[in-house]
């Protein structure tokens, strides 16, 4: 029996008032801290904030700890990585102007970091003037991720509703490593949709990336490459409705488990259908031997084929 039988989903969830979004993961001495986007309405207004909590069996999760109350709405946490002997997490700044649901053109990328993975600096700008590709007319960088390879930095974003990537030697200095079309777009996915929420990582001498379609009933799509920039067999997963959110799984954050529990991790927000709160979810959480085949609780674990186009 697997020691991830006993997860049960929604993992995290706010309850009517308070979303929980955008899931990231780490396991370190024996802590699971998700960090997560927190968004709350205020009448006609939105706020998100960047919130944490922890577990130790990933049933249990503590009352979460609020680690942003910034006008710019900080939020969907990408990854942490560990860099010159600190944690980086980067987020992004997700301003919304009055009477509107979605972050601003203003948005932009950021960086935080720790020594300890409790205490965190103030975010600091990761690419102030936001996109500088000759693909899109548009500054807006949001949904980062993180990736060291080939000793340099790699930064994922969306922008126009595909995504596009960032290259830094020092994790201050970027520049577009695509300057001229984005690394994954909606003419590669199977339905001519764009994407959004990037997450990538490495198997082998492979990279996978988990992506979100924008659609109705959302989904996981997932696409491999083997330089970061060239991307092939974009497809889908092939997930079940869940009970518990109506608008389907999205924004994927994969782990390496495989040390500590024998498998793959994946953390994903459900949407649901909400007139009230647009950017109403919850958390859940699905496990893997082979990134094609998850197994999903509720209320028991079921084995979730994967689906080509």
């Amino acid at each position: 029996m697997s020691a991830l039988e006993h997860l049960r989903n929604p993992a995290i969830d706010r309850g009517p008032l308070e979303a929980a979004r955008n899931p990231a993961l780490i396991y370190q001495d024996g802590v699971w801290r998700c960090f997560h986007t927190c968004a709350v309405r205020h009448g006609d207004r939105y706020d998100a904030f960047l919130d944490v909590a922890t577990s130790q069996d990933m049933v249990t999760w503590s009352t979460p700890e609020r680690l942003t109350t910034s006008s710019l709405n900080f939020s969907s946490p990408g990854n942490i990585i560990h860099a010159n002997d600190q944690w980086v997490l980067c987020v992004q700044s997700y301003p919304i102007e009055p009477g509107q649901v979605w972050g601003s053109e203003a948005s932009r990328l950021w960086l935080m970091r720790s020594d300890d993975l409790v205490h965190w600096s103030e975010p600091e700008p990761l690419h102030p003037p936001g996109c500088q590709a000759r693909w899109t007319n548009s500054h807006r960088q949001i949904d980062p991720y993180l990736v060291y390879h080939d000793n340099r930095y790699w930064c994922f974003y969306k922008t126009s509703g595909q995504l596009g990537l960032l290259v830094s030697d020092d994790l201050q200095n970027w520049q577009e490593a695509s300057p001229d079309r984005p690394v994954l777009g909606a003419h590669q996915t199977p339905d001519g949709v764009t994407v959004e929420n990037p997450c990538v990582i490495r198997t082998g001498d492979t990279f996978v990336l988990f992506f979100a379609p924008c659609r109705k009933g959302r989904g996981i799509g997932v696409a491999y490459s083997n330089n970061l920039l060239d991307w092939r067999d974009a497809h889908y997963l092939s997930f079940p409705d869940l009970p518990w959110a109506d608008g389907g799984p999205t924004a994927a954050m994969v782990i390496d488990a495989r040390p500590e529990f024998g498998h793959w991790l994946m953390a994903f927000h459900g949407d649901r259908h909400d007139d009230d709160h647009r950017h109403s979810a919850a958390i859940g959480l699905a496990w893997s031997d082979d990134l094609e085949h998850w197994h999903v609780p509720w209320p028991k674990t079921n084995l979730i084929q994967g689906l080509r186009p």
